[in-house]
Protein backbone atom coordinates (compact mmCIF):
# COMPACT_ATOMS: atom_id res chain seq x y z
CA UNK A 1 0.00 0.00 0.00
CA UNK A 2 0.80 3.68 -0.18
CA UNK A 3 0.77 6.54 2.05
CA UNK A 4 -2.75 8.71 0.71
CA UNK A 5 -1.82 11.58 -0.77
CA UNK A 6 -3.85 13.29 1.88
CA UNK A 7 -1.19 11.86 4.28
CA UNK A 8 1.41 13.49 2.65
CA UNK A 9 -0.32 17.17 2.61
CA UNK A 10 -0.95 17.52 6.05
CA UNK A 11 1.21 19.49 8.31
CA UNK A 12 4.09 17.70 9.25
CA UNK A 13 4.67 18.07 13.12
CA UNK A 14 8.58 17.42 14.28
CA UNK A 15 8.54 16.84 17.83
CA UNK A 16 11.31 18.62 19.21
CA UNK A 17 11.17 20.43 22.59
CA UNK A 18 11.50 23.84 23.84
CA UNK A 19 12.34 22.63 27.76
CA UNK A 20 13.63 26.59 29.03
CA UNK A 21 10.24 27.84 27.58
CA UNK A 22 7.70 25.77 30.16
CA UNK A 23 6.03 25.38 32.65
CA UNK A 24 6.93 23.42 35.96
CA UNK A 25 3.58 23.93 38.21
CA UNK A 26 1.45 21.40 35.95
CA UNK A 27 4.24 18.13 36.27
CA UNK A 28 3.11 16.57 39.50
CA UNK A 29 -0.55 15.19 38.57
CA UNK A 30 -1.45 11.39 38.16
CA UNK A 31 -2.81 11.47 35.57
CA UNK A 32 -1.82 14.48 34.05
CA UNK A 33 -5.06 15.85 33.52
CA UNK A 34 -6.71 14.54 37.31
CA UNK A 35 -6.27 19.00 39.06
CA UNK A 36 -6.42 20.73 36.02
CA UNK A 37 -9.08 23.46 35.39
CA UNK A 38 -11.63 22.86 33.07
CA UNK A 39 -9.60 25.61 30.82
CA UNK A 40 -6.38 23.79 31.32
CA UNK A 41 -7.91 20.24 30.23
CA UNK A 42 -9.79 22.07 27.09
CA UNK A 43 -6.39 23.21 25.97
CA UNK A 44 -4.27 20.05 26.08
CA UNK A 45 -7.21 18.12 24.38
CA UNK A 46 -6.48 20.46 21.28
CA UNK A 47 -2.56 20.34 21.76
CA UNK A 48 -1.31 18.85 19.03
CA UNK A 49 -0.80 15.22 18.78
CA UNK A 50 -3.11 14.45 21.83
CA UNK A 51 -6.13 12.57 19.71
CA UNK A 52 -9.34 13.24 22.01
CA UNK A 53 -9.20 13.18 25.69
CA UNK A 54 -5.74 13.36 26.81
CA UNK A 55 -4.37 9.82 28.03
CA UNK A 56 -0.99 9.84 29.48
CA UNK A 57 -0.21 9.48 32.62
CA UNK A 58 2.55 9.64 35.17
CA UNK A 59 5.50 6.37 35.24
CA UNK A 60 7.83 5.41 37.63
CA UNK A 61 11.16 6.18 36.15
CA UNK A 62 12.96 3.92 38.37
CA UNK A 63 11.09 1.30 37.37
CA UNK A 64 10.88 -1.34 33.85
CA UNK A 65 10.74 -0.15 31.28
CA UNK A 66 11.00 3.33 31.82
CA UNK A 67 14.13 3.21 33.46
CA UNK A 68 15.62 2.63 29.56
CA UNK A 69 13.93 5.85 28.29
CA UNK A 70 15.23 9.21 28.90
CA UNK A 71 15.96 13.35 27.34
CA UNK A 72 18.45 13.56 24.75
CA UNK A 73 19.20 17.30 25.33
CA UNK A 74 20.93 20.17 23.57
CA UNK A 75 21.32 23.96 23.85
CA UNK A 76 17.89 23.87 25.97
CA UNK A 77 15.69 21.70 23.34
CA UNK A 78 15.57 18.05 23.47
CA UNK A 79 14.49 14.91 21.95
CA UNK A 80 13.45 11.51 23.65
CA UNK A 81 15.01 8.32 23.44
CA UNK A 82 15.52 4.83 24.89
CA UNK A 83 18.67 2.60 25.02
CA UNK A 84 18.45 -0.14 22.91
CA UNK A 85 22.83 -1.56 23.79
CA UNK A 86 25.08 -0.79 26.75
CA UNK A 87 25.92 1.92 24.80
CA UNK A 88 23.25 2.33 22.58
CA UNK A 89 20.40 4.77 22.68
CA UNK A 90 18.05 5.05 19.42
CA UNK A 91 15.99 8.43 18.88
CA UNK A 92 14.92 10.43 15.66
CA UNK A 93 17.05 11.49 13.22
CA UNK A 94 15.86 14.52 12.70
CA UNK A 95 16.71 15.23 16.60
CA UNK A 96 20.33 15.72 15.78
CA UNK A 97 19.87 18.05 12.23
CA UNK A 98 20.68 21.71 13.59
CA UNK A 99 17.60 24.04 12.07
CA UNK A 100 19.77 27.28 12.97
CA UNK A 101 22.78 26.20 10.75
CA UNK A 102 21.37 23.16 8.35
CA UNK A 103 23.49 21.08 9.62
CA UNK A 104 23.79 17.81 11.20
CA UNK A 105 24.90 18.71 14.44
CA UNK A 106 28.43 17.09 16.32
CA UNK A 107 27.72 14.31 18.66
CA UNK A 108 29.24 16.32 21.63
CA UNK A 109 26.41 18.80 21.83
CA UNK A 110 24.27 16.13 23.03
CA UNK A 111 23.89 14.45 26.72
CA UNK A 112 21.44 11.80 26.97
CA UNK A 113 20.02 11.41 30.71
CA UNK A 114 17.99 8.74 32.35
CA UNK A 115 15.17 8.44 35.25
CA UNK A 116 14.91 12.26 35.02
CA UNK A 117 12.33 13.93 36.79
CA UNK A 118 11.55 17.39 37.44
CA UNK A 119 15.74 18.55 37.13
CA UNK A 120 16.89 15.37 38.57
CA UNK A 121 18.20 12.14 36.92
CA UNK A 122 19.73 9.04 37.59
CA UNK A 123 22.83 8.97 35.43
CA UNK A 124 23.68 11.03 32.56
CA UNK A 125 26.34 10.79 29.53
CA UNK A 126 27.49 12.55 26.42
CA UNK A 127 26.70 11.45 22.77
CA UNK A 128 30.02 10.05 21.36
CA UNK A 129 28.42 9.04 17.95
CA UNK A 130 25.48 8.46 15.74
CA UNK A 131 24.67 7.32 12.72
CA UNK A 132 21.64 8.10 10.52
CA UNK A 133 19.74 5.63 8.21
CA UNK A 134 21.13 6.73 5.23
CA UNK A 135 24.24 6.34 6.57
CA UNK A 136 26.93 8.59 8.14
CA UNK A 137 26.17 12.55 9.13
CA UNK A 138 29.24 13.68 7.04
CA UNK A 139 27.54 11.34 4.24
CA UNK A 140 23.36 12.65 4.29
CA UNK A 141 22.63 15.84 2.55
CA UNK A 142 19.16 16.78 4.90
CA UNK A 143 16.52 15.48 7.20
CA UNK A 144 15.42 12.07 6.61
CA UNK A 145 12.09 11.42 5.32
CA UNK A 146 9.78 9.75 7.94
CA UNK A 147 10.47 6.23 6.89
CA UNK A 148 14.15 7.00 7.40
CA UNK A 149 13.95 8.71 10.42
CA UNK A 150 15.90 7.14 13.01
CA UNK A 151 19.30 7.20 14.31
CA UNK A 152 21.89 4.94 16.74
CA UNK A 153 23.72 7.00 18.83
CA UNK A 154 26.69 5.64 20.74
CA UNK A 155 27.26 7.27 24.46
CA UNK A 156 30.37 8.05 26.08
CA UNK A 157 29.02 5.89 29.05
CA UNK A 158 26.92 2.50 29.23
CA UNK A 159 24.38 3.45 30.87
CA UNK A 160 22.46 0.34 29.31
CA UNK A 161 24.62 -1.64 32.13
CA UNK A 162 22.68 -0.38 34.74
CA UNK A 163 19.49 0.59 33.46
CA UNK A 164 18.77 -2.25 30.78
CA UNK A 165 17.93 -1.80 27.14
CA UNK A 166 15.37 -2.87 24.98
CA UNK A 167 15.15 -5.62 22.84
CA UNK A 168 13.34 -5.41 19.50
CA UNK A 169 9.18 -6.86 18.50
CA UNK A 170 8.83 -7.65 15.32
CA UNK A 171 6.83 -5.69 13.43
CA UNK A 172 5.72 -6.48 9.98
CA UNK A 173 1.80 -6.73 9.16
CA UNK A 174 1.06 -10.37 10.47
CA UNK A 175 2.47 -9.84 13.65
CA UNK A 176 0.84 -6.47 14.49
CA UNK A 177 -2.51 -9.08 13.26
CA UNK A 178 -0.94 -11.88 15.78
CA UNK A 179 -0.35 -9.08 18.70
CA UNK A 180 -4.28 -7.59 18.12
CA UNK A 181 -5.24 -11.77 18.70
CA UNK A 182 -3.60 -12.12 21.18
CA UNK A 183 -4.48 -9.07 22.74
CA UNK A 184 -0.96 -7.16 23.17
CA UNK A 185 -1.21 -3.63 23.84
CA UNK A 186 0.45 -0.99 22.82
CA UNK A 187 2.23 1.52 25.12
CA UNK A 188 4.28 5.02 24.17
CA UNK A 189 6.11 7.11 26.71
CA UNK A 190 8.05 9.95 26.64
CA UNK A 191 8.59 13.56 27.52
CA UNK A 192 5.98 16.20 25.94
CA UNK A 193 6.22 19.51 25.18
CA UNK A 194 3.64 20.49 27.78
CA UNK A 195 4.95 18.70 30.67
CA UNK A 196 8.51 18.49 29.96
CA UNK A 197 9.79 17.36 33.22
CA UNK A 198 8.60 14.08 33.95
CA UNK A 199 7.95 11.18 31.63
CA UNK A 200 4.52 10.09 30.71
CA UNK A 201 3.07 7.32 28.97
CA UNK A 202 0.10 6.30 26.88
CA UNK A 203 -0.44 2.76 28.19
CA UNK A 204 -3.03 1.65 26.10
CA UNK A 205 -2.83 3.22 22.41
CA UNK A 206 -3.69 1.76 19.24
CA UNK A 207 -1.60 1.07 15.95
CA UNK A 208 -4.26 1.75 13.14
CA UNK A 209 -1.98 0.33 10.29
CA UNK A 210 0.74 0.23 8.71
CA UNK A 211 1.54 2.44 5.11
CA UNK A 212 4.88 1.58 2.71
CA UNK A 213 6.20 4.79 1.25
CA UNK A 214 5.51 5.00 -3.02
CA UNK A 215 9.32 5.39 -3.54
CA UNK A 216 9.61 1.76 -1.94
CA UNK A 217 11.86 3.17 0.40
CA UNK A 218 10.35 1.66 3.62
CA UNK A 219 7.41 2.18 5.87
CA UNK A 220 6.25 3.52 8.73
CA UNK A 221 3.57 2.71 11.60
CA UNK A 222 0.55 5.26 11.85
CA UNK A 223 -0.97 5.27 15.93
CA UNK A 224 -3.28 6.69 17.89
CA UNK A 225 -0.89 7.26 20.91
CA UNK A 226 -0.82 10.61 22.61
CA UNK A 227 2.37 12.22 21.45
CA UNK A 228 3.31 15.26 20.59
CA UNK A 229 6.29 17.63 20.26
CA UNK A 230 8.93 16.53 22.49
CA UNK A 231 7.99 12.77 21.92
CA UNK A 232 10.04 12.39 19.10
CA UNK A 233 12.43 9.25 19.57
CA UNK A 234 10.19 8.16 22.03
CA UNK A 235 9.70 4.40 22.27
CA UNK A 236 5.96 2.62 21.53
CA UNK A 237 6.20 -1.13 23.05
CA UNK A 238 4.51 -3.94 22.26
CA UNK A 239 3.10 -5.04 25.69
CA UNK A 240 2.39 -8.89 26.33
CA UNK A 241 1.80 -10.26 30.00
CA UNK A 242 4.60 -8.27 31.69
CA UNK A 243 7.26 -8.31 28.88
CA UNK A 244 7.59 -5.12 27.03
CA UNK A 245 9.67 -5.14 23.48
CA UNK A 246 10.37 -2.22 21.16
CA UNK A 247 8.02 -2.12 18.43
CA UNK A 248 8.92 1.23 16.76
CA UNK A 249 9.75 5.11 17.67
CA UNK A 250 7.56 8.17 17.16
CA UNK A 251 8.90 10.47 14.87
CA UNK A 252 6.00 12.67 13.63
CA UNK A 253 2.50 14.10 14.31
CA UNK A 254 0.31 14.89 10.97
CA UNK A 255 -2.78 16.98 11.17
CA UNK A 256 -5.92 16.96 8.59
CA UNK A 257 -8.01 20.09 8.98
CA UNK A 258 -10.91 20.08 11.47
CA UNK A 259 -9.76 16.08 11.51
CA UNK A 260 -8.30 14.18 14.15
CA UNK A 261 -4.12 14.17 14.27
CA UNK A 262 -2.42 11.11 13.10
CA UNK A 263 0.99 9.47 14.59
CA UNK A 264 3.63 8.32 12.66
CA UNK A 265 6.31 5.79 13.78
CA UNK A 266 9.57 4.51 12.23
CA UNK A 267 8.78 0.23 12.89
CA UNK A 268 11.32 -1.91 14.30
CA UNK A 269 11.81 -4.13 10.96
CA UNK A 270 13.54 -0.52 9.59
CA UNK A 271 16.43 -0.51 11.93
CA UNK A 272 16.41 -4.19 13.07
CA UNK A 273 19.98 -4.95 11.08
CA UNK A 274 21.70 -1.53 12.77
CA UNK A 275 20.76 -2.67 16.09
CA UNK A 276 24.20 -4.85 17.10
CA UNK A 277 23.34 -8.10 18.52
CA UNK A 278 24.09 -9.19 22.66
Amino acid sequence: MRLPQTLLRMKRVLCWGLAATLSVLVIALVPVQAADSDAGVAKRKYLQGIKGVDDRVRVDITQYPWRTIGRLNRDGSYCTGVLIGPSQLLTAAHCFWDHRRHIWAVPSAFHFVVEYEKGTYGAHTKVKSYRLASGNPSAANGKAPMEQDWAIATLEAPLGETYGYMSLAGSNEDQLKLYRANGAIFVQAGYSKDISHILTAHTDCEITGKKNNSKNTGSVLLHRCDATNGDSGSPIFVRQGDEYKLLGIHVATFSYKNREAVGVAVPSDSFRQAVPKY
